[in-house]
């Protein structure tokens, strides 16, 4: 790389030469992929202009789904050493990253051999490549600081101990746990719906949060990180996965969203913009790599044709579930005490309720920021596909559209929750109340008919994500190919 590598074909040459020396999937259980991806990373900033860096970055995510060539480390060590690069030109800033801990007991740990103390299988030493992920990304960054949050969404098998454990014996100062039973117990946190909390199965003597499904943890996490205040620099809190799946150093992406693209909250995307890069694929030569099935980007370009209609302050986010984002702590003002889903849709709900009140303030509300991500095989539901359970190909069929489908009613729900704050805001049109009319009457079979017709449509055309074709829909379209 350098300036031997300046452009044209020594450019490719040298980028073709590094992946060369990497398999081509990513295992986040494996140490030495992480540091090997790191060098990598540290000598592309160091050695390569950000002009280089973005030829780079274009060159290695086009048509990332058919003519994919490049590890899945390497896009990762390559969004790294832009992120470091934009942090060198930022002012002054202290990140919260906050995490959820619920039954993180194994990916916790190193990897190590079942049945062996203090590692697992499926470990990942979260606690310390979080650490390091950080230490690097600010390591030139003296007037900077960053600390790390966890928070026990009501874990048995004391995650959150774990982690206490690891920060005291690594002697990190910048590293603490909190506990989302104790607040509620004491009620000492003022956006928490502390009756909704109570609500399922409640016990004092135990450690269970039933009602909070990590919504309830992140809340709290989050109103926690404000509480402290930083002097002159800008405090953003990082909200992101336990696991490894984001790297943490590329949070500088984020940061510059929020301070040069002026807005209150970067959302992280694996897809549905250029330069954002999904690994969800399980490889046969190990690891996980770059790729998203076909029916895949149907129902999630379906999904976010109704949900940019349903949910108009969500309309920029392709990827909601994305488990890293970043956020002002002064645009989380008003914003908590109002989010009502601390389960399975919570992050719709308080990305809602940021783009409402951020758009009543007079102010950018969200921007959508790529990120390379890779999907933790270990300890995750996501491989638990339809279909497994040995169903006939019409019972998974309907398992997997069931799925889909679910999410709707949620929107909807979502949609009545906000509608008043939506009008205030003005961002609630005529179309919108339609779209919900219609979707509200959507049953799953209706579901199975549109993207059934949506998918013959089709053919064979080469997909994007989201797919034009289904974005371009008009309602009246969409309620014809549901008949």
């Amino acid at each position: 790389m350098g300036a031997s590598a300046s452009a044209g074909e020594s450019f490719d040459a040298a980028l073709d030469e590094e992946c060369k020396k990497m398999s081509l999937g990513h295992d986040l259980t494996v140490r030495a992929e992480h540091a090997q991806y790191q060098e990598l990373a540290q000598r592309m900033y160091k050695e390569m202009t950000m002009e280089q860096l973005r030829e780079a970055e274009k060159k290695v995510s086009e048509k990332i789904q058919d003519t994919w060539v490049y590890p899945t480390a390497f896009h990762i060590a390559l969004k790294d050493a832009i992120s470091k690069k934009l942090m060198d030109s930022l002012p002054p800033v202290h990140c919260t990253c906050v995490f959820a801990l619920y039954k993180e007991n194994n990916r916790i740990l190193p990897k190590g051999e079942k049945d062996t103390p203090g590692v697992h299988p499926n470990g990942e030493d979260f606690v310390r490549q979080k650490h390091e992920q950080m230490t690097w990304l600010f390591e030139n960054r003296s007037d900077c600081s960053w600390d790390l949050l966890g928070v026990d969404d009501g874990c048995a098998l004391d995650s959150s101990g774990i982690m206490d454990s690891i920060a005291s014996e690594m002697g990190y100062t910048n590293v603490k746990t909190i506990r989302l039973k104790e607040a509620v117990k004491a009620g000492t946190c003022p956006v928490l719906d502390n009756e909704k909390l109570k609500s399922e199965d409640w016990n004092e003597d135990d450690k269970l949060v039933k009602a909070s499904q990590k919504g309830g943890a992140i809340i709290y996490a989050l109103w926690h990180a404000t509480q402290a205040t930083y002097g002159d620099k800008k405090h953003i809190i990082a909200y992101t996965d336990s696991d490894l799946s984001t790297d943490l150093r590329l949070c500088g992406l984020n940061f510059d969203a929020i301070i040069n693209g002026k807005v209150d909250c970067s959302v992280s995307q694996r897809f549905g913009q250029p330069f954002a890069v999904n690994c969800g694929k399980l490889l046969e030569s190990g690891g996980i790599g770059a790729g998203m099935p076909r029916d895949s980007m149907i129902h999630l370009s379906l999904r976010h044709k109704l949900r940019q209609n349903l949910l108009p302050p969500l309309s920029l986010v392709t990827d909601t579930n994305c488990g890293h984002k970043a956020i002002s702590a002064e645009a989380l003002k008003g914003v908590l005490e109002k989010v009502r889903d601390y389960k399975g849709s919570f992050d719709m709900d308080w990305l809602m309720c940021v783009g409402i009140e951020s758009k009543k303030a007079g102010r950018t509300p969200i921007g959508v920021t790529a990120i390379p991500w890779v999907n933790s095989v270990g300890e995750s539901n996501f491989w638990s596909a339809p279909g497994a359970g040995g169903e006939d190909p019409e019972a998974a069929k309907l398992k997997t559209a069931t799925s889909w489908h679910k999410i709707f009613a949620t929107m909807c729900t979502i949609h009545e929750w906000h509608a008043a704050g939506m009008e205030e805001a003005g961002l609630l049109s005529p179309e919108a109340k339609e779209y919900v009319e219609w979707v509200k009457g959507m049953d799953v079979q209706m579901y199975m008919r549109l993207s059934d017709k949506i998918n013959a449509e089709l053919g064979e055309k080469e997909l994007s994500m989201p797919e034009k074709t289904i974005m371009d829909y008009d309602l009246a379209t969409l309620k014809k190919l549901a008949e």
